[in-house]
Parts: structure tokens; C-alpha cells; sequence
């Protein structure tokens, strides 16, 4: 019988580990299956760098709807517009599903039984609207050059769910979760996602689009989320659920263009 283990090896496990990061957090139709397991569990490891990719084609539309001559508010929208859909609107269904979870769940065994209806409560859609009109706002503030912090804010928010991959205990049941092949990760991941997020904010350092110290204070700003979440998480249900983790990329986004407005 032909299995997957009887597939030959062709690429580094590292680099097929970016193909899956994109094609698990994107809608890239980029294929290349099948991937083995240890190729699902580098993905995580790339999440920064598909948030410079997202971050990246998001400052083109907006950069080119100013160029249009386009008025700020629509090149803001038309910017989130693209994140979103290049997505699939991944994070924002996390963060829906999350906060209707967290505000409706008395108890672990309520939180997680919400978080599995796909159903979209109250909680959730003021979740997600305040979301929208926060990150629409910031985007149209932006103009020039500084488009080009959509990639360090893309980047950085989702370096805060590898870390909680590593930290925290995946609690949702194996035979429904959205993506059991991810878990466990290793230091190692976590490494190769620490490294696309300083050559992220290096580049951004260097081409004057984030000034060095608004760099640190993001940093500095979306490390202390992660523990703070860190520990909401593992207070409330024990620890992390895929949902969780794109809910956690959404308020570090949140919290990211709140840091750099001020720091402007």
C-alpha cells in the first residue's frame, strides 16, 4: 500500500515548511501536496514572513489607490480589503468566533463549545466590527513611504501565536480541530519565526518606514500581549484553540497601529 511515508523527500523539510505556511494561511493556490507532518509543523515557523507577504500586497493597493488619486478613507478600505481576502479572512473568523466564546462562555467546557459554532453571536460581530473600523482608521493615516508599515504590523502580529504554539497546550479535541498537524513545535520554530521578525523590522528600520524606537516599542508592546494572553488562556480553558491563536493576531494588530499612531 503507497502511503505518505513512502513519498521521496525532493526539498529541504525547511523550505516545503514555507510552501505550507502559505497555503495554510493564505489563499494562495500555491498546492504541493501531499506535505508530511514535519512539514505541516515548520509552517508555523513562516507565520511572520506570510505576514510580510499579506502586510506587503495590502501597502500595494493602497499605495496604488493613492496614486489614483483615490481619496484616503477607500485606499484604507481597498488596503484591508486585501489582507483580507488574501487570508480568507482566517484571523478574523478567529477573532469572531473567540470573543462570542469569551464573552458568552461561563465555564471551559461553554467557552469551547462556542468556539466550535460557527455561528456569529453579538460578542463576535462587535468584535469584528470595532476590528474593521480600528484597523481602517489607522490605514488612513497612512500615506507614502509609511505604507510600508502594513509589513512590520502583519509580521509582528503573527509572531505572537508561534510563541503561544510553543508555550501553551493545544486543548481542543484532535479529531475536530481545524489544524492538528501543526502541534507540537519546537524551539527551533520559534527561532526561524524570531528571525523573519527582526529582518522584517530591520528592513523597515533601514528604509525609514518604522523609525528604530517605534520598532522597539512594538516589540517590546506585542511580547507583553503574548503573556498576558498566555495567561488569559491558560486561566480560562486551559490553554490554546486555533481560533484563539487568530484572535491573538487580531488584537496584536489592534494594539500594533495603536503603538506606532503614537509613536508618529
Amino acid at each position: 500500500m503507497h502511503t505518505l511515508a513512502d513519498e521521496p523527500v525532493r526539498r529541504p523539510v525547511l523550505l516545503r515548511g514555507v510552501r505550507a505556511a502559505f497555503v495554510s494561511f493564505t489563499r494562495l493556490p500555491l498546492g504541493g501536496y501531499p506535505y508530511r507532518v514535519e512539514e505541516w509543523r515548520w509552517a508555523p515557523a513562516h507565520l511572520p514572513l506570510v505576514g510580510m507577504a499579506v502586510g506587503a500586497s495590502s501597502a500595494a493597493v493602497g499605495l496604488a489607490a493613492s496614486w489614483l488619486g483615490l481619496p484616503r478613507e477607500l485606499a484604507a478600505l481597498l488596503a484591508l480589503a486585501t489582507s483580507v481576502l488574501v487570508t480568507g479572512a482566517l484571523h478574523e473568523d478567529g477573532l469572531a468566533d473567540s470573543a462570542d466564546a469569551l464573552g458568552g462562555g461561563h465555564d471551559r467546557e461553554r467557552v469551547l463549545a462556542i468556539l466550535k459554532d460557527s455561528r456569529i453571536g453579538t460578542f463576535g460581530a462587535l468584535a469584528l466590527g470595532f476590528s474593521l473600523l480600528i484597523r481602517a482608521g489607522a490605514l488612513a493615516t497612512l500615506g507614502g513611504r509609511s505604507w510600508l508599515a502594513l509589513v512590520a504590523v502583519h509580521c509582528l502580529a503573527r509572531f505572537g501565536p508561534v510563541q503561544l504554539m510553543l508555550s501553551e497546550p493545544y486543548v481542543s479535541d484532535p479529531t475536530t480541530a481545524k489544524s492538528p498537524s501543526f502541534l507540537p513545535i519546537a524551539r527551533a520554530q520559534l527561532v526561524v519565526a524570531s528571525a523573519w521578525m527582526l529582518l522584517c523590522l530591520a528592513a523597515g528600520v533601514l528604509c525609514g518606514a518604522v523609525p528604530l524606537e517605534c520598532s522597539a516599542a512594538m516589540a517590546i508592546s506585542n511580547g507583553l500581549l503574548v503573556v498576558l494572553a498566555a495567561r488569559y488562556y491558560r486561566k480560562t480553558v486551559g490553554g490554546i484553540t486555533g481560533d484563539l491563536l487568530g484572535a491573538q493576531e487580531q488584537a496584536a494588530e489592534l494594539l500594533l497601529w495603536l503603538v506606532w499612531l503614537a509613536c508618529r
